[in-house]
């Protein structure tokens, strides 16, 4: 049986779009050969930031992996990897026989998306830094050695951050990350850039996905201190728990983001 012309007008849409994509996708970048970042996380980074940005739009699908490979000068293995990861999260619904489109949220639902901290305030066309307030080793103990999967008492490094936009404090961050004597950490790494690169030069640590949770709260006195805000007042808070290969858990913590200067939109639905 011949395939309707519904079907066939779709199908000629999803190449259109997969054409229109793979330009938009040159244009954010390429894959960095010289980071300890693997060349699959960076595609899986790209990727999302496309979908960000509506270059990959939701319902559309995307390039295929032979395509996304000439673009970014990848094996398919590799490209086949970065979409799972993405598929795994929720992003991207891959289709036997179809292809791999991004996911199309429900128009009483969405997908969010929450940038990095750093990329955030580039994209504002402003300037960001990490002041560093206190660092020290602690043995895991309650949420901690559970969230990072750790025996109690194994030692862990815990860390309090200040997230600076153009001077002004934005984000209070307090993180737990393993710790291993063989590859210290050092302080003046700790002071400055996204928690996740502080394994460059550590591969077998390197951050490759992770799970957030958002939650509305409100600023207890002490954050509010160091957020120069008033105690109560809105905000955000984002636990985070970042996973190295083989699903081995190395950062968990928490972030307090000022409620008058963040906010979050899901991805356009398209309403069917």
């Amino acid at each position: 049986m011949g395939r309707s012309p519904s079907s066939m007008m779709e199908a000629v849409t999803a190449r259109e779009d997969g054409v229109l994509a793979g330009r938009g996708l040159e244009e954010l970048g390429g894959i960095d050969e010289g980071s300890y970042i693997p060349a699959y996380v960076q595609l899986s980074r790209i990727l999302q930031e496309a979908v960000r940005r509506g270059i990959l739009r939701p319902g559309g699908r995307i390039p295929s992996e032979s395509e996304l490979g000439r673009i970014f000068g990848l094996s398919r293995m590799t490209v086949r990897r970065a979409v799972s990861l993405l598929v795994d999260a929720g992003l991207l619904d891959a289709r036997q026989g179809s292809g791999t489109y991004v996911v199309n949220p429900r128009t009483d639902g969405g997908l969010f998306l929450v940038p990095d901290f750093h990329e955030e305030m580039l994209s504002r066309g402003g300037t960001s830094s990490a002041r560093l307030l206190g660092v020290r080793v602690v043995p895991a103990a309650g949420r901690a050695a559970e969230k990072l999967g750790v025996k109690r008492g194994r030692r862990l490094i815990y860390l309090e951050r200040l997230l600076e936009g153009e001077g002004e404090p934005l984000v209070y961050e307090r993180k737990y990350l393993l710790y291993d004597k063989s590859q210290p950490l050092l302080e003046g790494e700790l002071g400055h850039g996204p928690v996740s690169e502080l394994f460059a030069g550590h591969p077998r640590y390197a951050p490759v996905r992770s799970e957030l949770e958002l939650k509305a709260t409100v600023l207890g006195k002490g954050e509010a201190a160091l957020l120069g805000r008033e105690a109560g007042e809105p905000a955000f808070c984002l636990e985070q728990l970042v996973f190295a290969a083989n699903d081995l858990r190395v950062i968990w913590g928490w972030l307090i983001l000022r409620g008058d200067r963040f906010s979050f939109r899901s991805l356009q639905a398209e309403v069917r």
